[in-house]
């Protein structure tokens, strides 16, 4: 019998539940010592009245150390993949 584990085969389904898409351009992170949050917002709203401007947060996602270092490589391959994709500008 080899030594090397073979590997499982749980199937898995991904279920998309109470979906609704919000457009972020601003993020808000914060650390904890056992969780990351990332506070998503749609952007900074003015307030001419009492000159203070308000960052609505509309979602929050926390996530342990280790789920952030894989959602950074995975950003990091996406990142990767979108400028190769990307034609080349050619200089005069």
């Amino acid at each position: 019998m080899p030594n090397d584990p073979k590997p499982n085969n749980v199937k898995l389904q991904v279920k998309y539940e109470d979906m609704t898409a919000r457009y972020a351009n601003q993020i808000v992170l914060t650390t904890g010592q056992e969780e990351v949050y990332l506070d998503f917002s749609s952007g900074i709203i003015p307030d001419q009245g009492s000159g203070v401007s308000v960052l609505p947060i509309h979602t929050r996602i926390a996530m342990p150390h280790s789920a952030l270092k894989r959602f950074h490589d995975m950003l990091t391959q996406l990142f990767a993949r979108a400028q190769e994709a990307k034609p080349a500008i050619a200089k005069p």
